[in-house]
């Protein structure tokens, strides 16, 4: 990914908190003429205690996406947070048009599972994210309903090898063309635009 260097996110905190809460990510593996292929997934990231990285999730079975991370094949998955349109009208100066945005890309080497016990823990462990688990719980559900889903999915975990950030913020403008972008987004009724606004008053580089 092209990185200025004014745009470049390397604090892992950082990058750790914004994987957890832009979680639908898409999933890019090549197939073997170079393909690549696309599913959009939630993953959840686990820190191990020495620091290393695992995106856990799980494919449809009829989905043949996984049969290329079966091979071991390479995987890049792309997490994206809030975007907006940024108008040359908010700046001190003559400027043209540009975008803010938010990404972060992981290159990752892929595992496949597909054994009940481990199926059925890391479905409770997505669902458990999300829901109340005194009011829902994958655990509680009939066996043979449960039994038909589980059969009907296969497991990944993706080792993540390296991760790369780039938060496009408006940090190269002057004081005045910042705030005065952070104020025009926040008017706005897109929660994009007012989820740039947040992130730009969070990574405020003149503070």
């Amino acid at each position: 990914m092209y990185i200025p260097a004014a745009f470049n996110i390397t604090d892992q905190n950082i990058i750790d908190d914004f994987v957890k809460e832009n979680a639908f990510a898409i999933v890019i593996t090549s197939d073997a003429d170079g393909v690549p292929v696309a599913t959009h997934l939630p993953l959840m990231l686990e820190v191990s205690p020495d620091g290393k990285r695992v995106l856990h999730g799980h494919f449809a079975r009829g989905n043949a996406h996984w049969k290329l991370m079966e091979q071991g094949r390479s995987t890049l998955v792309v997490f994206h947070g809030a975007h907006s349109y940024i108008s040359p009208r908010w700046y001190n100066h003559e400027n043209v048009p540009t975008w803010n945005y938010q990404t972060v890309h992981a290159y990752c080497t892929p595992n496949i599972y597909t054994d009940r016990e481990t199926l059925q823990k890391a479905v409770s462990n997505l669902t458990a994210e999300y829901e109340d688990h005194s009011k829902y719980s994958v655990d509680a559900l009939s066996p043979k309903l449960l039994n038909m889903e589980l059969r009907g999915i296969v497991g990944i975990t993706l080792h993540v090898e390296r991760f790369e950030a780039k938060f496009k913020l408006s940090q190269t403008r002057d004081i005045e063309s910042y705030t005065n972008v952070i104020a025009e987004l926040e008017r706005s009724d897109n929660a994009n635009d007012r989820g740039i606004a947040a992130a730009m008053k969070q990574h405020n580089p003149h503070t």
